[in-house]
Parts: structure tokens; C-alpha cells; sequence
């Protein structure tokens, strides 16, 4: 066993936050390009209005990784939570994360103890939970992006990162009627704009069609 539970706690405290002043001497010291490069891909999912959805975000390397930093943001929008929920976080430690005033979140993390290590590929790092707005327009795109991004390899080298945004498309309800309870009455209205681009749309492709119909029976029953 590494350490007792108290003094795990403590010494894995006290060592990421030596390895956290480490890192912003590291990062005035070195320049980009030493490690290999590192691309940081965000999920896009879908969601509707008021729900709180998980945007999941992985991290490809071909390096051990030492440490990381950077910025998420989503149109202004709540980033309410992060879930440490990728490998590298599967022994029970986590990093931190910063509520910023404009509703950005700053994730960063240290991977200091070599059990702790994962090899290098394409793994889910975090998950992000962004809370759509309860009027957010149907059809419409909630952007989530990183910026200020900091990769640092197991030898703490400096690698450059590559972003792939993602983001939240909001769906409608499949409640069309309007009255708590998906049924014969939404059925209806859902067929009476088969063909078209319109309010029965539900999966936001532009066209009223099998997949809306699929989508409105998959929650028959239900509020929606």
C-alpha cells in the first residue's frame, strides 16, 4: 500500500502543489515543441432546453503525461461540475478546477506518481457539465471550446495542443402539445409536419421524418 489513507491525502497534496509552482517555472523556461504534440477533442452532444449534459473531453498523446491546464467555455453558459472520469484519474486522484467570474472553468492536473500513468493514446480525460439554459432556441449550437492550453510530458517538456471544439446542439421537446405527457396528441402533430423543416423537428437535421418519429415513441409516456 503507497501510503495510509490520512497520510496519502497529505502527501499527495503537498507534492501536487510543490508540482503546480513547478510547472509555472517549467512553463517560463521552456518553449513550445519539445514534447510531442497533443490534441484535445471535445465532444458535441445533444440536449434540450434546461437539461444538464455531460460534455465529454479526451486528450491523444504519445507521450506519459505529466501535466496539463486549460480553459473551458461555453457561450457564457454554466460549466456547473468537471468528472475526473478518464483513466488517468482511475486510482482516485483528481486535479482542480476553477470556477472563473464568467462562468469559464479552468481544469488543470499534475500526474506525478508513475502508478498513476496510463500509456499514451486516445482516452477520455474529463467530462464537462454544461447547463443548457431553459430558453435556449431549439435548433440552435451552444459552443464549448478550450483556450489557454498547457501540456507538459512526464519529463515536463512542453508540448503544443491542438483543440477540436465540440459543443451542445439543443433539440426540441418531443412535448408538442404542451400539456406534461408524451402521447396520441404529440403523435399527431409530429405527423401533420412530416416532410418538412419545422416544429416537429426533434433531432434538429432539418426534416421531420423517421428518426423524429423514432425519437418521439423512444419516450411515449414520459414528460418529454
Amino acid at each position: 500500500m503507497r501510503f495510509t489513507q490520512i497520510g496519502a491525502t497529505i502527501m499527495q497534496t503537498t507534492a501536487l502543489t510543490l508540482l503546480s509552482s513547478s510547472i509555472l517555472l517549467v512553463t517560463s523556461m521552456v518553449s513550445a515543441g519539445d514534447a510531442d504534440q497533443v490534441i484535445l477533442r471535445l465532444e458535441t452532444v445533444q440536449a434540450k432546453p434546461g437539461e444538464l449534459v455531460p460534455v465529454s473531453i479526451s486528450m491523444e498523446t504519445t507521450e506519459l503525461v505529466g501535466g496539463f491546464d486549460f480553459r473551458l467555455t461555453a457561450e457564457g453558459n454554466d460549466i456547473t461540475s468537471i468528472g475526473w472520469d478518464g483513466p488517468l484519474f482511475s486510482s482516485g486522484w483528481t486535479g482542480w478546477d476553477t470556477l472563473n467570474g464568467d462562468n469559464s472553468r479552468t481544469v488543470s492536473a499534475a500526474c506525478i506518481f508513475t502508478e498513476d500513468q496510463v500509456d499514451p493514446g486516445d482516452h477520455l480525460l474529463i467530462n464537462a457539465f454544461v447547463q443548457v439554459p431553459d430558453d435556449a432556441q431549439p435548433g440552435s449550437f451552444i459552443s464549448v471550446g478550450a483556450t489557454d492550453t498547457w501540456f507538459a510530458n512526464y519529463f515536463f517538456d512542453i508540448g503544443e495542443v491542438i483543440v477540436i471544439d465540440g459543443g451542445v446542439q439543443v433539440l426540441r421537446s418531443a412535448d408538442f402539445s404542451g400539456n406534461g405527457n408524451i402521447g396520441p396528441e404529440d403523435l399527431g402533430i409530429l405527423l401533420g409536419f412530416w416532410g418538412e423543416n419545422d416544429f416537429a423537428d426533434l433531432n434538429g437535421d432539418s426534416i421531420v421524418d423517421g428518426l423524429d418519429l423514432t425519437m418521439l415513441l423512444s419516450l411515449w409516456g414520459t414528460q418529454g
